[in-house]
């Protein structure tokens, strides 16, 4: 075999790794906000007594059940919304309703989670609401794929 046909196969085994690797690795973030969700939800409720961490992994797993459909509504709004935009000729009209369905359907799937999070604080004592509302900061922090907080020294931190 000729030093280019070795060098072509070796070049093509290697793009072919570095392609199964990047498919790979995009399939697997496909899954992680789910695993992301129930894994926090676990780690929370295990600080819990056990009959309000089963109300709370209920409570979680319910929210998530109702909003399902919703969230597929929203991802097809959006879709359409696109559609709209990009279309030839723009149509205002038909593009402000369907931001308007997209902000109902984000207006109803937060409010369900304000729901579910009164109802829980209606269950929980002093500690548990304080934990509670830790667990919920920790988690939009990492859901937005923010830094950690500055420290108190930093410049940046408001005062309430």
């Amino acid at each position: 075999m000729s030093k280019k046909m070795k060098t072509l196969i070796f070049g093509s085994l290697l793009l072919n790794v570095l392609l199964a690797g990047v498919m790979i690795g995009d399939v697997s973030h496909r899954f992680e906000k789910e695993y992301v969700v129930r894994k926090s939800a676990e780690e929370f409720a295990s600080k819990l007594p056990k009959d309000k961490a089963a109300l709370f992994l209920e409570t979680v797993e319910r929210i998530h059940l109702n909003n399902r459909d919703d969230f597929n509504k929203l991802r097809e709004a959006r879709e359409e919304a696109m559609k709209i935009l990009s279309a030839p000729e723009f149509n205002e009209s038909a593009y402000r309703l369907q931001v308007e369905e997209i902000h109902k359907l984000r207006s109803l799937m937060k409010q369900r989670l304000a729901d579910a999070t009164i109802e829980l604080a209606k269950q929980f004592n002093q500690e548990e609401r304080s934990a509670f509302a830790e667990h919920l900061r920790q988690f939009v922090r990492h859901r937005r794929h923010s830094s950690p907080p500055p420290d108190e020294s930093s410049s940046r931190r408001e005062t309430p």
